[in-house]
This record gives C-alpha cells, structure tokens and sequence, in this order.
C-alpha cells in the first residue's frame, strides 16, 4: 500500500514538473522559432518570457511579424495576415520635394512638390524655369527662357501590400504609379534671324517609379506622352511677324515633340518630409 501510494505521489509530482517545464513554440516571419511560455495576447502583440528563465522576464512580439504559436498543451494557432489600413504608413513621411537631374542637361530647372493623399493616391506640382541649366542645350543657334508649370494626380498600383515575408508595405510615397497631367508652358527663343514666342497647354499621361531610401531620399524616375495646343508667333529681327507658323515643336525641359504629340521623361531625386499621421489628424479635426 505505501508503495502504490509512492508510486502515484511521484507520478504526480512528475506531472507537476513537466507542467512547469511545458513550453509554447513562437514560429516568426523570419524562420526564427522562440522557445517560449505565451502569458497573454492582445489585438496587436503577445506578450511571454522564455521557458528556461527562473526570473520569467517579460518580452513582447508585435504579431504581425509572427506565422504561428503551438501552445504546450497541443492547440495550434495560425496568426492570419492582417487588413491593410493606412495606419501602417502612420509615421511615413507624406510629402517630397525633389529636382529633376536629367532636365539640367536640356537647359531647365525642374522642381517637384508631391503630397501623398492617401497610401493609394496623391498630387503633384511642377515648376519649370527654362534657359536655366548645366548642360550645353541640343540646339544652341538660339536662347530659350521661359517657365512652365504642370500639376497631376498620382495612382498607385504596386507598393500597398506587404510581401509574405515583410513586417510592412514599403513607403508611403513609394510605388510604380500613372499619373494624369495638365499643364501650361510659355517660353521664347531668340535665334540670329527672329524671336519665337510660344504659349502652350499640355495634357499628359506618366509612369513612374517612386523610391524611398531610409526614409528620407526619394527617386523617382518616369516616361509617358502628351498632347499639346496654343498659339505661337514668330517675329523677325529685320520686322513683320508670323503667327501660327508651321513650326508648333515644343521642347520644355522633359516634354519634346511635334506636330502636337510630345513624349516625356525624367529622373529626380530628392527629400521627403511631413508625416501622414498629422495630415490625417488635421483633416479629422476639419470634418
């Protein structure tokens, strides 16, 4: 009889340690796996001390950066891939300011402000100055100086979903995006025999790729086309003028065609500044 009762108190007692010595399994994004005791798990983290810790320190893992837990007691839990909302990009900068590097070698200043309206969606405004660059132009009879400005409307269509293996979609202002333009340019030449005088509206299509380099560097390059009309006039050095002459080109720094049908290109580089999560605090308080 003493011995049965021996038996069961240490077949108990067995019991109890393994209990205490039971550990969770924490498998991360990454491959890593933690040898863990889970205390608790809320919305947005989980919260355990590792099972070998006789001082049961508590840590805590945002859950988005985890696959799954296996409890000790044989239950699995599949952490699922949680809804994208545009509070990942709460601390993202939302605004940029860059200039075009590719526009100096045509003779033209062009400065870009982009403000990000949401992590789908955004505007951007350009100033040009042309006759101003560092380059030689392609067509040097003649002096260019006038000014353009253009504004449009970004849509994204990659950069809003996080890969598998991502703890987050990458930046808010980065992405491949189209973007609509409308615009108006005015600019003169001075060649050796006359002075051309040309006002022009242009309305355009872009794609473009945007990056972000540790937050703070953007570059963005982009390509598209435009279609463009105005008038022009065209007046000589010895007197008379000519308006409406059969020359309508038009060459604006990133815009050059003919015959009413222009092509655009252009690299930038520049800083990004701002943060989303003010902009959408301050739109709250408007509504």
């Amino acid at each position: 009889m003493k011995t049965l009762i021996n038996i069961t108190l240490l077949s108990f007692a067995m019991i109890f340690m393994s209990m205490l010595n039971a550990q969770d399994t924490v498998k991360k994004k990454n491959g890593e796996v933690l040898k863990v005791v889970v205390k608790e798990i809320n919305d947005s983290q989980i919260k355990y001390y590792h099972f070998d810790d006789p001082n049961q320190v508590l840590f805590t893992l945002d859950r988005m950066t985890i696959t799954e837990i296996k409890f000790a007691y044989g239950k699995e839990y599949k952490e699922e891939e949680p809804i994208m909302t545009d509070d990942y990009f709460t601390e993202d900068q939302n605004m940029a300011l860059s200039l075009s590097m590719s526009s100096m070698l045509f003779d033209a200043i062009i400065i870009s402000f982009d403000n990000a309206i949401d992590p789908k969606s955004g505007f951007q405004i350009t100033g040009k100055l042309l006759g101003i660059g560092f380059g030689p132009s392609f067509e040097n009879w003649y002096n260019r100086s006038g000014f353009g400005l253009e504004v449009g409307y970004k849509l994204k269509f990659s950069g809003l979903k996080k890969k598998k293996w991502e703890y987050r979609p990458n930046h808010l202002l980065s992405g491949r995006y189209i973007m609509p333009s409308v615009g108006f340019t005015t600019y003169s030449e001075n060649g050796y025999s006359s002075q051309v005088k040309k006002n022009l509206i242009h309305l355009g299509l872009k794609f473009g790729n945007l990056k972000v380099i540790q937050n703070k560097l953007t570059i963005d390059y982009y390509s598209g086309f435009a279609y463009y009309g105005g008038s022009q006039k065209r007046t000589f050095n010895n007197g008379g003028s000519d308006v409406g002459f059969e020359d309508n080109s038009i060459n604006a720094g990133d815009l050059f065609g003919g015959g009413n049908f222009a092509v655009t290109f252009g690299f930038k580089v520049g800083l990004a500044f701002g943060q989303y999560g003010e902009q959408k605090e301050k739109l709250k308080r408007r509504k």
